[in-house]
């Protein structure tokens, strides 16, 4: 039975809704349409019906605090101090608490009990100990005072506070194309470039379902977890700076891992790789990069029919400065690369692109980066361990979050593997 917190966040939600189609309405300076005024009823008999369950919540909760006080025994709730609408999270701030061995107190612990609700509604746990857990969606609606109940204040446009998320860093991979999901809940099977066909039917004739041939990738939550220390006069500073500081190094740190494994994950308890998901499309000479090497890439992949959205090379740093030095041409005297694209197409470069042969094979990937896809379960955790690093006034901190990486056509890729600089 879920507690009367939950019930009121849940229904806070509906409520909010009904107030952007009145403020949307009166900005427009018109009516609500009949759509609106239909959605308006249906978003009141849904915040009737959470009244009714949230007094039957409060009445249960009420009654299981008597039975206790009967027995002789403690029930009372973690003291939790409510935040007031100019309360800000701190990451750095809720670290030092949990350092220090004390408890989440105010917006902290909102946020906390937020992202605890928000894995359990995902399947995952939340875990034990001295732990803080981020939400997904990092903001909350400022509290309404002295408009409130009869006053109209339930009809408020609530002004959200936005705090920068605690997120990996993949922007290469998102500026290439790359798909970024989040807020997933369980195994996510993909559907294919393939799942739907198009063509024109006269007005009242039947549609064909498609006929899919073969079927996408499945993602499936795996656990990306690090480990680091912090010093305790470093917890102790307050201000955005510092905020930004520490949510940067765990975000950059987060974000390398997923690339590197999106590139060339064993499969294991880690994401399949693109080096060994591309099985189709396969330049195997072993040279330093030319202007045929690299277009052969484009045609592999126009051969198998790839698709065409959002196509790009993908490289490490050394192999693109190997190309801003290799001539197209005796008289030219123009390069393979010149800084900009690539043969036309967007081309990045990132020095977390692995190496094969002990540094000697620098692959080159050339492909729509649209196939691919990375996907974020739940929210990023921290455990705070104030004891191991003790000794030298350090705090140990265990980081975790859940991702995966798919590819739904892989023959929408290209690969050398083993061009040398």
């Amino acid at each position: 039975m879920k507690t009367s917190k939950v019930l009121k966040e849940e229904r806070a939600s509906f409520i909010q809704e009904q107030s952007s189609l009145i403020s949307v309405a009166k900005t427009e300076k018109r009516e609500m349409t009949k759509e609106d005024e239909t959605r308006f009823d249906e978003l009141q008999s849904t915040i009737e019906d959470f009244d009714a369950k949230i007094a039957r919540a409060e009445k249960v909760e009420e009654a299981e605090k008597r039975a206790a006080a009967a027995k002789g025994e403690s029930f009372t709730a973690p003291a939790i101090h409510k935040s007031t609408k100019n309360d800000s999270f701190s990451l750095v701030r809720s670290l030092h608490q949990l350092a220090a061995g004390k408890q989440l107190t105010g917006i902290d612990a909102e946020y906390n009990e937020r992202a605890v609700s928000e894995m359990k509604a995902q399947g995952l746990e939340a875990g034990d100990g001295l732990r803080i857990n981020i939400p997904m969606s990092e903001m909350r609606a400022q509290s309404i005072t002295g408009d409130s109940g009869t006053k109209g204040g339930v009809l408020v446009a609530s002004t959200p506070q936005l705090v920068m998320p605690l997120a990996p860093n993949v922007d290469i991979l998102a500026n290439l194309g790359v798909n970024i999901m989040s807020g997933l809940v369980g195994d996510v099977p993909l559907p294919t470039s393939a799942l739907f066909t198009f063509g024109h039917v006269a007005e009242t004739a039947d549609v064909s379902a498609t006929d899919v041939v073969f079927s996408g990738p499945t993602l499936k939550p795996k656990r990306c977890a690090g480990v680091g220390a912090m010093s305790n006069k470093f917890l102790r500073q307050a201000g955005f700076s510092v905020e930004n500081y520490l949510r940067g190094i765990i975000n950059n740190a987060y974000g390398a891992a997923i690339i590197t494994d999106f590139l060339n994950g064993g499969g294991t308890s880690e994401p399949t790789g693109l080096y060994s998901l591309i099985t189709t499309n396969i330049d195997t000479t072993a040279t330093a990069p030319t202007k045929a090497i690299i277009t052969n890439l484009e045609a592999l992949v126009d051969a198998a029919n790839g698709t065409r959205v959002s196509r790009g090379y993908l490289s490490d740093t050394k192999l693109s400065n190997k190309m801003k030095n290799v001539l197209l041409d005796a008289g030219s005297g123009r390069f393979l690369f010149d800084g900009a694209d690539l043969e036309g197409y967007n081309y990045l470069q990132s020095t977390l692109m692995p190496t094969l042969d002990v540094g000697a094979s620098h692959p080159l990937i050339f492909g729509d980066w649209s196939q691919s896809t990375i996907g974020y379960w739940g929210n990023v955790s921290i455990m705070v361990d104030p004891y191991s690093l003790a000794s030298s006034s350090q705090v140990r901190l265990i980081i975790e979050g859940f991702d995966d990486c798919a590819v739904t056509n892989e023959k929408a890729f290209a690969i050398n593997k083993v061009l040398t600089v």
